[in-house]
């Protein structure tokens, strides 16, 4: 079965303290958020290792020239320093098998600006969602390089072909004109406040989005869970307030457990839902 939700970004291999390593990444999280939703997606990465317990029905095709990028986050007593052991090549469209570039649901998900803003003519008739985090990383090619933030200007032509830009408040180093700025250009733009739910700018309208509670276990990778659902609901009923809500729903259910095994499917989410409305 071709893919309905395409997702073009790196899978990651993440250092920790003990030396050993862990797949991370947007498109893990999204991807298994996507299919735990009932949809069809696929990855386009470097080649990766992947979670021992990854479906084996969402597919991930490797591009054999490169191969995945290596972070190592250290905590100090002045925040978080994330070093990058090892970076990969761009993707381009001839990385994406043909069969899947008709996909309805386009996500870009950059960890290390792989994926070259051109990349959206490819897919003229795609919902495009975009998690920029990656675009906003700078780092030497001298590893190990510590990341440092880097300002994301895309041209407005780009901004407008983007039918949903998603990025949390530590993306943008707490600076939220950022994405002010994007919404002049982009319809849908929403940033992410963690436990204190989100905003969302709708025709550059500003709407409130609540989270909904949880009990927080382990919060990696709730911003790429709440885009991934946000972008599905959207693309099946095209109502923006209504998809953020429900995105916020299944963000708040993942953390309640370890990794991806913690994202919720489908029943559960409608259970909480019905649950709220209550």
């Amino acid at each position: 079965m071709n893919p309905n939700y395409l997702i073009l970004g790196h899978v990651t291999s993440d250092l920790l303290p003990d030396g050993s390593y862990i797949p991370g990444g947007t498109s893990l999280y999204a991807a298994r958020t996507a299919q735990r939703l009932g949809h069809h997606p696929a990855i386009v990465s470097a080649q990766a290792t992947l979670p021992h317990d990854w479906p084996a029905e969402v597919p991930v095709a490797s591009v054999h020239h490169s191969y995945a990028p290596i972070f190592e986050n250290r905590y100090t007593p002045h925040g978080r320093v994330q070093l990058l052991h090892g970076d990969a090549h761009p993707l381009t469209i001839n990385d994406v098998p043909p069969q899947w570039r008709s996909a309805p649901i386009v996500h870009l998900g950059p960890i290390l600006a792989e994926t070259p803003l051109s990349i959206v003519d490819s897919f003229p008739n795609a919902l495009i969602g975009m998690t920029p985090q990656g675009m906003m990383r700078r780092w030497q090619h001298t590893f190990p390089s510590q990341i440092e933030y880097l300002p994301f200007t895309p041209p407005a032509s780009f901004l407008q072909r983007v039918n949903i830009l998603v990025m949390s408040i530590e993306d943008v180093k707490g600076d939220r004109t950022v994405a002010e700025s994007y919404a002049q250009h982009c319809r849908i733009v929403a940033l992410t406040h963690g436990a204190n739910g989100a905003e969302l700018f709708l025709d550059s309208k500003l709407h409130h989005i609540p989270a909904y509670p949880a009990i927080e276990r382990d919060p990696t990778g709730a911003g790429d869970v709440f885009a991934a659902a946000l972008f599905v609901r959207y693309y099946e009923t095209r109502d923006p307030i209504d998809a953020a809500y429900f995105a916020a729903v299944v963000a708040a259910a993942s953390v309640e457990g370890l990794g991806i095994s913690a994202i919720p499917d489908r029943s559960t989410i409608e259970q909480r839902l019905q649950q709220h409305l209550a």
